[in-house]
């Protein structure tokens, strides 16, 4: 054989496609697709758990479903409904019910999930990524109020979802929720979402955590926002255990 042949069958192409996608997706760096409007990053299968906007069920994530699953994703539906908040089960029982959704997600994917939530769900997601550190591979978050210390008068209507029981949320619990998850989080938020306080949805940055604006985004249009699409395929994209800051956004959008 030449030593061009033989350099052609060391080649990692080969081995790579042999790989079953979430595995084949460990080793490559997340590669930019154009489309008219935006710019989105190629998945290999990566799963991606969605939870809906409040007061919505799975028609308000649809569209963002389709895109992913169009660009080589593996996103899978909460299996809720309608996201009407714990009601009067109570958050710590909701979100035991809810890390059933994680569970299946893993188990049908063998893989770590995304979890990415919207509003109200954020909240959910954040949590459940403490409950379930070893099953989930990141959070997303798109217009979550999880930072209370930014709503000491507590009138954002989205948070107050989660007291719609019998009791307010204690003091120490209003604060774990602005704990951050114990894995890498982003949370994508608009100065003009219109439903929630900006300063709610920002989180400390560390090297496993981020903020990323998209300017003039309402709340309910934020999963389609071409820069949100754009920064949501890049975390998915991205290598498993190399998680890195979204440093922009490359080329303008428009």
């Amino acid at each position: 054989m030449s030593q061009a042949g033989w350099l052609s069958s060391l080649s990692p192409a080969p081995v790579l496609d042999g790989l079953a996608p979430p595995v084949r997706g460990l080793f490559q760096s997340p590669q930019p697709r154009r489309t008219p409007r935006r710019r989105l990053h190629e998945g290999h299968g990566q799963p991606v758990l969605l939870f809906p906007r409040e007061g919505t069920g799975p028609e308000s994530t649809a569209p963002l479903h389709r895109t992913l699953q169009q660009a080589g994703f593996r996103p899978l539906d909460w299996g809720f409904g309608v996201d009407q908040g714990p009601r009067g089960m109570g958050l710590a029982r909701w979100l035991r019910k809810l890390e059933d959704c994680v569970i299946d997600a893993f188990e049908a994917s063998q893989a770590p999930v995304t979890l990415l939530g919207w509003g109200l769900s954020g909240i959910y997601a954040r949590e459940l990524a403490k409950r379930a550190n070893p099953l989930v591979r990141q959070v997303i978050t798109l217009g979550t109020p999880f930072n209370t210390a930014a709503d000491p008068q507590r009138r954002c209507r989205v948070f107050a979802l989660l007291e719609a029981g019998p009791e307010r949320l204690p003091l120490s619990v209003r604060t774990r929720l602005r704990q951050r998850p114990p894995v890498p989080f982003t949370s994508i938020y608009s100065r003009h979402d219109g439903v929630v306080r900006w300063e709610q949805c920002v989180e400390t940055e560390t090297a496993e955590s981020e903020n990323i604006e998209v300017p003039g985004a309402r709340h309910e249009e934020l999963a389609m926002h071409p820069r949100a699409l754009e920064a949501i395929t890049h975390r998915l994209a991205q290598p498993e255990g190399r998680w890195r800051p979204f440093e922009g956004a490359g080329l303008p959008l428009s």
